[in-house]
C-alpha cells in the first residue's frame, strides 16, 4: 500500500516536512452578515428610530451602582439641606440668649427685700445704705419673694432691678 499515513496519490511532488512549517492555520472568513438581509428603510422616521440595544450583564451591574451611589448622593444631600435648616435657628436661640444675658446682667449688689409693693415692684435696701423703689424682673421666680429674703440687684440703665432671690 505505500507510505504510513495516507494514500499514495494524496502528495504532491515538493511536499516535505518543510513545507508544513511554512503553512499556519487560518481560520476561515468571518461572514459579513448574519441571518437575512434587511431592506433598507428610507424617509425620516427610518433615520430617527433608533435600534434595539439589550444591555449586557456588565452594564447592568453598572447601571445598579452608578444608581446605589445616586442614592447616597441624594442623601447626603438631604442631610446638608436639613443641617442648614437647623443652623439659623441655632443661630438665632444663641442670639436670644446673648440678649437675655444682656437683661440679666451681672449682679452688682446684694440686698435685702422690705416690702412688695406689686407684681413688678419692691422696695429694697442696699447693704450699703439706702433704700430703693426697683423693677422686679420677668424671670424671678415671685413665689420665693418675702419681706426679709436676700436679693441680687444689678444697676441698668440707672435704675436698680431685683436680678435672683438668694437664700442665705
Amino acid at each position: 500500500m505505500g507510505k504510513q499515513g495516507g494514500l499514495p496519490g494524496d502528495r504532491k511532488p515538493g511536499d516535505g516536512a518543510g513545507d508544513k512549517k511554512d503553512r499556519k492555520f487560518e481560520p476561515p472568513a468571518a461572514p459579513s452578515r448574519v441571518g437575512r438581509k434587511q431592506r433598507k428603510q428610507k424617509g425620516p422616521e427610518a433615520a430617527a428610530r433608533l435600534p434595539a440595544v439589550a444591555p449586557l450583564s456588565k452594564c447592568r451591574l453598572r447601571l445598579l451602582k452608578l444608581e446605589r451611589v445616586k442614592d447616597y448622593l441624594l442623601m447626603e444631600e438631604e442631610f446638608v439641606v436639613s443641617q442648614e435648616r437647623l443652623r439659623p435657628s441655632e443661630d438665632k436661640t444663641e442670639e436670644d440668649r446673648s440678649k437675655v444675658d444682656d437683661l440679666r446682667g451681672t449682679p452688682m449688689s446684694v440686698g435685702s427685700l422690705e416690702e412688695i409693693i406689686d407684681e413688678s415692684h419692691a422696695i429694697v435696701s442696699s447693704s450699703v445704705g439706702p433704700e430703693y423703689y426697683v423693677s422686679i424682673l420677668s424671670f424671678v421666680d415671685k413665689d420665693q419673694l418675702e419681706p426679709g429674703c436676700s436679693i441680687l440687684m444689678h444697676n441698668k440703665d440707672g435704675m436698680n432691678k431685683i436680678h435672683k432671690y438668694v437664700d442665705m
